[in-house]
C-alpha cells in the first residue's frame, strides 16, 4: 500500500501536466489586510460555503466533495531533528470544482501544546507523540484544525529520505532548475555546515543532490520556493514511473521495498484509489497555493524553548488567536 500512497502524493502535489501553480500574491500585507477589512468582492458558492456570525465565512463541514489532507514532511533517521515537520501542508480539495488549495503553515508559529499549559513550535507536535500508535497525528491534527477551522480527513507523511532512495532506484531524475540556488548553510555532518549550490537550467539528480534541492532553506522565497522545489522533483518522479512497464517488475519491486515503512497515513488501499481516479486530471492551474506569512497575519519573534532562545512565528492578534488566519484562509477559498 506505500507504493499506492506515494503515487496518489505525487498525484495531489503534481498535476497531469507540466504544472502552472497560480500563487495568491502578497504586496506589504495589503491582500491579506483587505481580506481582514472585507475589502475584496468575492462571491461566494452557497453549496460549498456559509456566512457565519459578524460577517465571519467559515467552511461548510457537512459538504461530502470537500476533503482536507495535512501533508507532513520530516527529514527522517540519520539527520539532525529527524521527527520535527519541517513541511506542513494543508491541501483542501474541492472535487465539485475541480480544485485544490494549498496552504503553507508557518512551522516556527508558537503554540500552546493541546490539553497542556506548555507551548512549542508546530513542528515538534508530532515529535512528542510520534511513538503512540493510532495516535501519532493526533496533537498536530488537533493544532491545524485549530488554526485553519478545516476539518483534517486525511493525513499523509513522508520521510525525505524515501525521495532520495527513490531517485537512486530509478537512476537520477532530470529537473529544470528555475533558477540559480546557493545556499551557504546547508546542514553537513556532524552537526556542521557546508555550501550547497546549482545552477539553473536543466539539471540531473542523484538521489544526495536531489534531497539536497528540496530541503535547502536559506533562500528568498519562503516554504513555497522550497516546496516549488519539492514539486518539480515529484513531478520528474511521475514522468519516471509512468515510463516503466510491465516488464519493469523487478524496478516496482525495489520501488515498493524503497517506500515501504517510509510513508505513514490514514488513508487504505480503496481510498488511494478512489481518490487517484480523481485527482490524477486535476489540471496545473487549479492548483492554488498560498502561505499563511503575511504580515497583516503573522509576526516574528523571540522567546525562550527549553531553555534556549528561539526564534518563532505567532499571530499578528496575539497567541492562540487564529480567527484572522482562519477567515483569511476562508476568503481564499471561497474567490
Amino acid at each position: 500500500m506505500s507504493f499506492g500512497i506515494l503515487i496518489f502524493l505525487i498525484g495531489l502535489l503534481s498535476p497531469n501536466f507540466k504544472p502552472q501553480w497560480r500563487e495568491i500574491k502578497k504586496s506589504s500585507g495589503q491582500l491579506a489586510a483587505a481580506i481582514l477589512n472585507n475589502n475584496i468582492n468575492t462571491e461566494i458558492n452557497a453549496t460549498n460555503f456559509t456566512k457565519l456570525a459578524q460577517n465571519d465565512v467559515g467552511i461548510d463541514k457537512n459538504q461530502k466533495d470537500q476533503v482536507n489532507f495535512l501533508i507532513l514532511g520530516v527529514a527522517g533517521d540519520g539527520y539532525d531533528a529527524p521527527y520535527l515537520t519541517d513541511t506542513i501542508l494543508l491541501a483542501h480539495w474541492l472535487m465539485s470544482q475541480n480544485k485544490i488549495f494549498l496552504f503553507s503553515l508557518p512551522r516556527d508559529l508558537l503554540v500552546k501544546i493541546p490539553g497542556q499549559d506548555s507551548w512549542t513550535k508546530l513542528n515538534a507536535l508530532y515529535a512528542f507523540t510520534r511513538q503512540n500508535k493510532g495516535q501519532e497525528f493526533d496533537l498536530i491534527k488537533q493544532k491545524v484544525e485549530n488554526i485553519s477551522e478545516l476539518p483534517i480527513s486525511h493525513v499523509v507523511m513522508v520521510d525525505l529520505e524515501t525521495v532520495k532512495n527513490l531517485v537512486d532506484t530509478l537512476g537520477g531524475v532530470n529537473v529544470m532548475v528555475k533558477k540559480d540556488l546557493i545556499d551557504p548553510a546547508f546542514p553537513g555532518p556532524n552537526h556542521s555546515y557546508e555550501i550547497f549550490s546549482i545552477k539553473a537550467g536543466w539539471r540531473y539528480l542523484d538521489g544526495e543532490t536531489a534531497l539536497k534541492f528540496i530541503r535547502s532553506r536559506h533562500e528568498s522565497g519562503g516554504d513555497f520556493s522550497r516546496i516549488s522545489r519539492q514539486q518539480d522533483v515529484l513531478q520528474a518522479l511521475k514522468q519516471k514511473i509512468l515510463q516503466l512497464s510491465f516488464w519493469d517488475f523487478p524496478t516496482f519491486i525495489k520501488i515498493f521495498n524503497t517506500v515501504a515503512n517510509r510513508i505513514k497515513t490514514d488513508l487504505d488501499l480503496w481510498q488511494i484509489k478512489d481518490y487517484w481516479d480523481k485527482v490524477k486530471n486535476i489540471p496545473g492551474e487549479n492548483i492554488i497555493k498560498t502561505e499563511i506569512d503575511d504580515p497583516a497575519l503573522v509576526t516574528t519573534d523571540q522567546t525562550f524553548l527549553g531553555g534556549v532562545n528561539a526564534s518563532i512565528v505567532k499571530p499578528k492578534a496575539g497567541l492562540e488567536n487564529y480567527e484572522d488566519i482562519k477567515n483569511y484562509i476562508a476568503k481564499i477559498i471561497s474567490q
